[in-house]
């Protein structure tokens, strides 16, 4: 989306008279995506920074699930504290949010330590604590297991159309054996989704998605809140961060380990066969979202924007996806096809394009 310029924005604050009368803002644009973009909001008597999140016009929904969450959340300190919302924001072309800057960075796209892990794992255990009477949206994870599958199949044609050339034939044959096997434990397992207890969810409480200051930490980027199962949140959030190499075979055991002890009280009898088993496949969903990312970087796409440098990216990527293909056959018990060898041909790619 074309974000709007900090002149606009600036002109928004004082319509609003969000700093006070005759307050002058001073507006800096922090980043620029595809659905929404992050400005950095100084000025007024107060001397705390804030954020200014505009969305663009078809992305109220998520507008609308952020504004909840920091609602709610930010009251018990896991989310920023919430200043305004306006669901038009009709002279920046979509909805805005302004809320507190955190303090610290994200302590994610590095390794974490033990105490930030146990930091994260209870942030998250706070969350789904919380009561979901409070909670009005639904989260945007899926409802099940069945239909986190029907969603990851447009990424398959996308990879099988995108890697057509003869060089990954075996990468494509080692992908259609997995999808079968994946296929038949999500059939096979289906029916543990039903009737699931929904509880306030973040959407997407990855690391980079949480922000650290000392021992303090508190999460942002609140677009997918809402109610949903928390096994498919822990699932997929501490998958990422294994495959990413975010935390460690031990921290993710360990972390996976002292979360289900810390939920037992919810009376979620399913609850740590569901997370087992959507761990298990969730890594085949990865692999076709990394390949068909890579692929549309390889053609310098748009989404060579969302990356400092492609180059760099397409290397840890490529690792990701071998760390993926390996876990997805371990945790399934066959041996299909070594990653490395099906993987060969983006080598041969990366050398020669450098």
């Amino acid at each position: 989306m074309a974000a709007p310029t900090s002149d606009q924005i600036a002109s928004y604050i004082r319509r609003q008279n969000i700093l006070g009368p005759g307050a002058e803002p001073e507006v800096t644009l922090l980043s620029q995506g595809f659905d929404s973009n992050l400005f950095l909001l100084r000025g007024g008597a107060t001397a705390e920074p804030m954020i200014v999140k505009t969305f663009a016009k078809d992305q109220s929904d998520a507008a609308r699930r952020e504004a909840e969450g920091l609602r709610i959340c930010g009251a018990v300190g896991l989310a920023p504290s919430l200043i305004a919302y306006d669901d038009i924001g009709a002279t920046v072309q979509g909805p805005v949010l302004i809320y507190r800057q955190p303090g610290g960075a994200p302590i994610g796209e590095r390794m974490l330590t033990d105490e930030q892990v146990n930091g994260w794992i209870f942030l998250l255990l706070t969350l789904h604590h919380l009561a979901p009477e409070k909670v009005q949206l639904q989260s945007t994870l899926s409802t099940g297991i069945e239909q986190w599958w029907e969603r990851i199949q447009p990424l398959w044609q996308e990879v099988r159309i995108a890697y057509t050339e003869p060089m990954y034939a075996p990468l494509l044959s080692t992908l259609d054996a997995l999808r079968n096997l994946v296929g038949v434990h999500v059939a096979t397992n289906r029916d543990l989704w039903l009737n699931v207890p929904r509880r306030p969810c973040h959407g997407d409480p990855v690391p980079v998605n949480v922000i650290g200051e000392g021992s303090r930490l508190m999460l942002v980027d609140w677009s997918g809140f809402g109610l949903g199962d928390i096994a498919l949140e822990v699932g997929r959030a501490a998958a990422l961060a294994a495959l990413n190499e975010e935390i460690t075979s031990e921290q993710y055991i360990q972390g996976i380990t002292n979360y289900l002890g810390g939920t037992r009280d919810l009376k979620d009898p399913s609850l740590e066969e569901r997370l087992q088993i959507y761990a298990s496949v969730f890594p085949f969903g990865f692999t076709l979202f990394m390949l068909s990312f890579l692929a549309r970087l390889q053609n310098n796409g748009p989404e060579t924007t969302l990356v400092n440098d492609p180059a760099e990216y397409r290397g840890r990527g490529l690792m990701a996806v071998a760390r993926s293909l390996t876990w997805i056959q371990d945790a399934l018990g066959v041996q299909v096809a070594a990653p490395n060898e099906v993987l060969a041909p983006f080598g041969q790619i990366t050398i020669a394009r450098g």
